[in-house]
């Protein structure tokens, strides 16, 4: 028998009669039902339809607020809508007031004023187009009972031979109508209305009087409207007093109280303006009492019988001391608007939603099955990844071997095979210690494979028995667990990149152009000769070289061609210098020469001249033969500078100079020289400040009669007050504004500074006589010189007479054409020409007789002729004969004698400016002659 122990564990499915019931753990608690629902539920089914049963619940939910926020929103547009019709009424009204009062002062202004004149200041306010529903503006005096007669009387002599006063019966007190506009029938029916005969209009008036603001009737129906039947007005009132506008008391406003300005308004024509006739979303009614004691509206828009109106807003509206109530309706429109749609396609559209969630979800579910599928599909791409690994070290563009521990190529990619210009097959196996061609590459491996990366470049072949390039070398050791794995060799052909910045490196030495070296390598070549001359005992000698007239070639021939001239240049002065000088190119036509080991100047002399020989040969250039020559400056170290900047600039000031003297030659610097160009600089730089702080100044030179010795015009003139250095005559500093372009600036100032003080004038003396300009050719040539003028002139109410413009002769010959549009636009201006210096350069007649000219001034050299005998007076007898044959006015300048004024008068010319009569003075003295000359003519229209 066996024993309990192994009874109990032998396997209870061996006896099949065995209850396991019996003999199992005590069964656990019931399951819940909702667990066990949960359970059996069909989800792929049941979340579907719940999906859609909680969407179509919040689509509801959406449906109600939406239609509650769409109220809110039509409230609010409402509202705003409400404003601003109540405030454009508001506005209207207080205009009308405003119309009420402006009258009024105008009574009050002109006591005595005729009724014409009251009809003019209606009719110009224009208000059937800018004040609707105005009929009149009408004035009513107050006259006590037994003065009645006095007003009648004044009226008709007046020009009213029917006034009347109506009703005959009234007060103590009476208000009558006495000017009624505009003037028609209606208006003139209500002439000779008392006021105050009846109560409503009594009542208003009296509140008008004591209140001095504008008070209104309550809504009535106009005496010129009780046959028409229009439509309900009301009157506005505004008070007039005697003397003060507003008196401050009660007591003085009633004592000084004449009458009353009225301004009858019909309600319907106020209103209907306000509201668009082709948008009747709006109704508007108005009542002067409360509405709900009012019988019916004084005023109700037009709006549809069958109109219920949605939302309804009451405002009150101050007229003339009297409380309107405005009511607001908001009337269907008739429109399908979002209030109508939007609810409901929210609900539409919720339910849409719900259920292609629903049906999402079904897929969703469905879709579950196939996630092994999935799996699959990433290992898949997990091998597709691996080959584009594989792809990627093939086709990169960077050559790349995979190097073992024991130095040999496990495997490379064909860019590295082409870098090494070997094929791979033959690289594959091969120790790279054995196969570089550079030692350095050597190392570089070695250190890597102890654990260290490095970077080299090398101009040596990759691989022995390969092709010569610049390689730049990586190498990086790859290691898992601090073991070495292998090592990873970059190798990147880096020729064309070098050559690029070698390149480079050349344009930023050399100029593109001539090939010569530029500006910073020749600063580099004086500082090396610097150094050598200090070591060595010698001289240096900088030579600036400047192509004379190079501007003509380019502007003539075009900048190809003087790109060439330029080169040629070069090969030439390169050919005559020592190897151990330098020739360089500044820039433009520009060249620079250093000569190093000078024993004395003259050895750079005999450099200077040999450049002049060798550019004094024809240059045959594109089938041209043209002779180029050099102005050279030249500077010594150390005798004129000691750096290269300042040799440079001792050099350039020399060339100037060198220019000066004729060109084609040679100068060295001297100290006079620098003390020059200093000066020159030092007075550009107080020239600039000159114009900023108002150191200029004008003076004027009066222009006289020959005959009469009346002056006939003035002619400004610039001066210069230096702070320092006292008054600058324009001989000294025009130069260089003319050079630096300050003259532009310069110009301007005294453009708008000559009709400013013509304004003066005309203002103080009443002047009539022209005052001249003098225009540089940079002003001319600048192109806005007619709207510099337009512009002076206007800013100063001048007309164009007043005012005229000098150009001397070569301005105008340079382009005749372009002048003559220049002077053409002047003279539509206004503005008169005078013609400077004539007779000095190309005289032409035919471009006299072309251009828009007034006045031919004589150069001061003809008339010094005259006195000195140094010539006849062909030239000035000829230049009066042809002013006076082309209908233009002569004037001379220069006269200084009585003898050249006596010949000037035996020519018949007109008129002559001078020191004979007076030197350019300031504007104190002009303004003495200008009172003489007032004087005189005031004398002589008095006689």
């Amino acid at each position: 028998m066996p024993e309990p122990a192994a009874e109990s564990k032998a396997d209870p499915k061996a006896d099949p009669g065995r209850d396991p019931l019996a003999e199992s753990p005590p069964a656990a608690a019931p399951e819940p039902s909702l667990r066990r629902f949960l359970r059996n539920l069909n989800l792929p089914v049941a979340v579907p339809v719940l999906a859609l049963i909680a969407g179509a619940g919040l689509s509801v939910v959406a449906m109600l607020h939406s239609g509650r926020l769409l109220r809110l929103e039509e409230e609010h547009r409402f509202a705003a809508r409400v404003e601003e019709i109540h405030g454009q009424l508001a506005d209207r009204l207080r205009v009308y007031e405003q119309v009420a009062r402006s009258a009024a002062s105008l009574a009050m202004t002109f006591p005595d004023l005729h009724w014409t004149q009251w009809s003019r200041f209606v009719e110009a306010l224009d208000m059937p187009r800018r004040y609707p529903g105005i009929i009149s503006i009408a004035y009513a005096r107050a006259v006590a009972a037994d003065r009645a007669g006095d007003l009648v009387a004044s009226m008709r002599a007046a020009g009213l031979p029917d006034f009347r006063i109506w009703p005959e019966t009234a007060g103590a007190e009476r208000v009558v109508n006495i000017f009624a506009a505009p003037v028609n029938e209606g208006n003139a029916r209500a002439i000779g209305f008392d006021m105050m005969s009846e109560a409503i209009r009594r009542s208003a008036i009296e509140r008008a009087r004591d209140s001095g603001e504008p008070a209104a009737t309550r809504a009535i129906t106009l005496k010129i409207d009780q046959a028409a039947g229009v439509g309900p007005s009301f009157i506005l009132y505004q008070a007039t007093y005697r003397g003060d506008p507003l008196p401050p008391s009660l007591e003085a406003r009633r004592a000084s109280f004449t009458g009353v300005v009225l301004t009858p308004v019909r309600i319907g024509p106020l209103v209907n303006g306000l509201i668009d006739a082709n948008r009747q979303d709006t109704g508007i009614e108005i009542y002067d009492v409360p509405p709900a004691d009012a019988e019916f509206p004084l005023y109700r828009s037009r709006r549809p019988l069958d109109a219920t109106p949605v939302l309804s807003l009451t405002r009150e509206l101050p007229v003339g001391g009297r409380v309107w109530t405005v009511r607001y309706d908001s009337l269907p429109d008739g429109l399908f608007t979002a209030q109508h749609w939007v609810p409901g396609a929210l609900l539409a559209g919720g339910l849409a939603l719900s259920f292609a969630l629903s049906l999402v979800l079904r897929m969703a579910l469905v879709t579950h099955s196939r996630a092994v599928e999935l799996a699959g599909e990433m290992t898949a791409s997990l091998r597709l990844q691996e080959a584009e690994r594989q792809q990627l070290f093939t086709q990169a563009p960077l050559g790349i071997a995979l190097v073992g521990t024991d130095g040999l190529v496990m495997d490379c990619n064909p860019a590295f095979a082409v870098a090494a210009g070997l094929p791979r097959q033959e690289l594959l196996g091969t120790d790279l210690r054995l196969r570089f061609s550079d030692q350095a590459s050597v190392f570089a491996l070695e250190a890597a494979l102890q654990g260290e990366s490095g970077k080299l470049e090398s101009d040596q072949p990759l691989l022995l028995g390969g092709r010569r390039s610049h390689f730049s070398l990586h190498f990086q050791p790859v290691t898992a667990d601090g073991a070495l794995k292998f090592v990873l060799a970059f190798a990147e052909d880096i020729g064309e990149k070098r050559r690029a910045e070698q390149h480079i490196q050349y344009l930023a030495h050399f100029d593109a152009l001539t090939g010569l070296p530029n500006r910073v390598l020749l600063y580099d070549r004086i500082a090396q000769a610097l150094r050598e001359g200090r070591r060595d005992g010698t001289k240096v000698a900088v030579l600036f070289i400047d192509l004379d007239r190079f501007k003509v070639i380019n502007d003539s021939l075009g900048h190809s061609f003087g790109d060439e001239v330029l080169r040629s240049v070069a090969r030439r002065l390169q050919a005559g210098l020592r190897e151990s000088d330098t020739v360089g190119r500044l820039g433009g036509d520009e060249f620079l020469i250093v000569v190093r080991r000078v024993a004395e100047p003259n050895d750079a002399a005999r450099v200077a001249e040999k450049v002049v020989a060798h550019l004094a040969s024809p240059f045959a250039v594109g089938g041209q033969n043209f002779v180029v020559t050099p102005s050279i400056g030249i500077s010594l170290y150390p005798d004129d500078a000691e750096d290269p900047e300042g040799l440079i600039r001792c050099a350039d000031i020399a060339m100037y100079h060198a220019k000066e003297q004729g060109r084609n030659g040679f100068r060295f610097v001297t100290k006079e020289m620098g003390a020059k160009s200093r000066e020159r600089m030092d007075l550009e730089g107080s020239l600039r400040e000159a114009i900023r702080a108002g150191q200029l100044f004008l003076v004027y030179q009066p222009q006289v009669d020959t005959l009469t010795g009346r002056i006939v015009g003035l002619e400004a003139l610039i001066r210069w007050r230096h702070p320092d250095e006292g008054l600058i005559l324009p001989g000294r500093f025009l130069p260089v504004a003319e050079e630096t372009g300050l003259v532009l600036a310069m110009g301007d100032w005294v453009l708008f500074e000559a009709c400013a003080q013509i304004r003066r004038w005309r203002t103080r003396f009443d002047l009539s006589i022209p005052v001249a300009v003098n225009v540089s050719g940079a002003q001319f040539r600048d192109g806005q010189l007619p709207a510099k003028v337009a512009r002076a002139l206007d800013a100063n109410g001048l007309s164009g007479p007043e005012l005229e413009i000098e150009v001397t002769e070569s301005t105008l010959i340079d382009d005749v054409e372009s002048a003559a549009a220049t002077l053409a636009a002047l003279k539509q201006r206004g503005v008169l020409i005078a013609l400077d210096d004539f007779g000095t350069g190309y005289s032409s007649l035919s471009y006299l007789h072309r251009l828009p000219i007034d006045k031919l001034k004589i150069d001061r050299s003809f008339i010094h002729d005259l006195s000195t005998g140094a010539s006849d007076s062909s030239v000035p007898r000829a230049i009066v004969g042809l002013g006076r044959s082309l209908g233009l006015s002569v004037i001379a300048e220069g006269v200084e004698t009585q003898e050249q004024l006596q010949l000037l008068r035996d020519l018949a010319c007109e008129s002559y400016q001078g020191f004979l009569f007076s030197r350019p003075i300031p504007v104190e003295e002009v303004e003495r002659l200008l009172e003489k000359m007032s004087a005189v003519a005031q004398t002589v229209s008095a006689e």
